[in-house]
């Protein structure tokens, strides 16, 4: 999950402000920060993935990849997300009279609470892929998410090459909230942080240790019968650790920053994004994902992590499961939870549908704490190879057909 709070008034969350959002709907945005991967690459296909904990030899060993059937190797299905040049835009004299005119969310608490990704191409080494964002829709919802009413907004990003051929879209949906409702609302800040026993890690290890992935042997839709199990795999206990590794891999994201005179302009550049820590100078909102103090403020035991990191880690469960000659399409995910510093998860899916005429897999998974609560969930349909052999066959993009939000 993001959060990110300015020390601006906020307006209220009423249908007069969300009309106002409205009218950036289709104006198109553009972030300074450049992407961590502006040129895609065998190095960073492995860093992406590693920053999840997914050694998976497609996506980290070159031979092994340019041996499989897809001939070279390729991108993780999340990595789009890290990766990309900005593509340069114009704005009309009314557009840019609305951006001017300032954000109507400013200074509301803004959580990442799912995404819906569409893959029609595979991303191979020395790609070079144009990335574009656009508000896509705002409505306001009630929820216990937030403390009560709330604005969902999903942002449309799309990556296309020089011909305007797409690779990946995601549609990104965030949950706003008054801060001051949330912190009130803050029963999670009450939740019992977890220590382990001996016996506890020893479960843990032992998913671990029987964790396997398909790999080079083919998973064909003979194979597949509707509530077949996949998983379980684990993840964590969350630890600061894990956040390090997910940056290393992922970069800092849209907000970017850095270190020293980096750190510095950045705070030039977007200074609402900065607060005094409890010693005084300067640091990121964003360290509320590894600043226990900080996210305490906001109402929370404990540090948490991001939303997309759940989306991986039950992406991760199915590219295990499906084989390399698979193909993931379409993911749509939910954050239902938050995920703390701390947190074990394990992550497991049961197949739901199977489509033979079309070799589609639809698979639900879903992430759950140590405390018994789903975090996380996924509806992600996976497209099987055929059985005479080669990797599956991606169907045609139809910009019509997006996957449903289901959050929050």
């Amino acid at each position: 999950m993001n959060t990110i709070y300015s020390g601006r008034k906020p307006r209220e969350l009423d249908e007069q402000t969300i009309e106002d959002v409205r009218k950036l709907i289709g104006v198109p945005v553009h972030y300074s920060p450049r992407n961590h991967n502006e040129v895609s690459s065998i190095d960073s296909f492995r860093h992406f993935a590693r920053a999840y904990g997914d050694d998976n030899p497609l996506y980290n060993d070159s031979t092994y990849a340019t041996a499989s059937s897809w001939g070279s190797p390729i991108a993780p299905p999340l990595y789009p997300f890290a990766s990309g040049i900005a593509r340069p835009i114009q704005r009309s004299e009314a557009e840019s009279a609305l951006l001017k005119s300032g954000d109507p969310l400013a200074g509301i608490g803004q959580y990442m609470c799912g995404e819906r990704w569409i893959f029609p191409k595979p991303i191979r080494d020395g790609y070079v892929l144009w990335h574009s964002e656009t508000l896509h829709s705002a409505n306001l919802r009630t929820s216990e998410f937030g403390g009560g009413i709330g604005a969902l907004l999903s942002r449309r990003h799309s990556w296309e090459d020089d011909a305007g051929a797409p690779y990946a879209f995601r549609f990104l949906d965030f949950w706003h909230a008054d801060r001051e409702k949330s912190k009130k609302a803050g029963k999670n800040r009450e939740i019992e942080l977890t220590r382990y026993t001996d016996e506890d890690l020893e479960l843990i290890e032992a998913i671990y240790e029987a964790e396997e992935t398909r790999g080079a042997t083919p998973r064909t839709i003979a194979d597949v019968s509707v509530g077949d199990e996949l998983g379980p795999i684990a993840k964590g206990p969350l630890s600061v650790t894990d956040m390090i590794a997910w940056h290393v891999g992922v970069g800092w994201g849209m907000y970017g920053g850095g270190t020293s005179r980096i750190a510095f302009r950045n705070r030039r550049r977007v200074p609402k994004f900065y607060v005094r820590n409890d010693r005084g100078f300067w640091d990121s909102a964003q360290r509320c994902h590894w600043d226990d103090q900080w996210a305490q403020q906001m109402g929370h035991p404990s540090a948490y992590d991001y939303g997309v990191m759940r989306t991986s880690w039950m992406v991760h469960l199915v590219t295990d499961w499906m084989g390399d000659d698979a193909w993931i399409w379409k993911v749509s995910s939910s954050v239902r939870k938050f995920n703390y510093l701390g947190d074990a998860h394990i992550v497991s899916g049961v197949v739901q549908d199977v489509d033979a005429d079309n070799a589609t897999v639809t698979i639900n998974a879903q992430g759950q704490n140590q405390r018994g609560e789903v975090t996380c969930d996924a509806r992600i349909i996976v497209v099987l190879p055929p059985v005479s052999g080669g990797p599956a066959l991606i169907p045609e993009f139809d910009p019509l057909q997006i996957p449903e939000a289901s959050a929050p």
